[in-house]
């Protein structure tokens, strides 16, 4: 009896650990309140004069999806941005897909493409065509 109990239990746990379909669909803009930092892979824009772009940066993310936060940056020939603040909103959709729209103290707005892979981790996309960049947000 004893046997047939661990056998059952460990059927149990190994089919837990799998989905006959699609993951669950549980994602939400409150999953990612608290405190963050980015960091973009080398990107391409043709906004600024010069070459190549890399950011990095920390930010705050309310439970309603506002976030605020600082940012440096440098721009490849030209020049580099030391503490840029910014402002924003992050939605999440119920598939863990969502958007990142954001305006720096500059006036400059830009809206990314997000997928939350965790509630500790996202990556993310431009949807500028002048600002090529994908960049990853962990949490602090």
């Amino acid at each position: 009896m004893k046997s047939l109990t661990l056998a059952f239990v460990a059927a149990m746990l190994l089919s837990t650990t799998s989905w006959a379909g699609e993951a669950p669909n549980d994602c939400n803009v409150q999953m990612l309140a608290g405190r963050w930092m980015f960091a973009t892979d080398v990107g391409k824009q043709t906004f600024f004069p010069g070459g190549d772009i890399t950011a990095i940066g920390t930010f705050r993310v309310d439970r309603a999806g506002n976030l605020k936060g600082k940012f440096d940056a440098t721009i490849a020939n030209l020049r580099f941005l030391p503490g840029v603040g910014f402002s924003g909103t992050v939605t999440v959709n119920a598939d863990c897909t969502g958007t990142l729209t954001f305006t720096t103290d500059a006036g400059t707005t830009r809206t990314d493409s997000i997928i939350v892979l965790s509630g500790w981790y996202v990556r993310g996309m431009s949807q500028d065509v002048a600002f090529l960049w994908t960049y990853d947000m962990r949490r602090l």
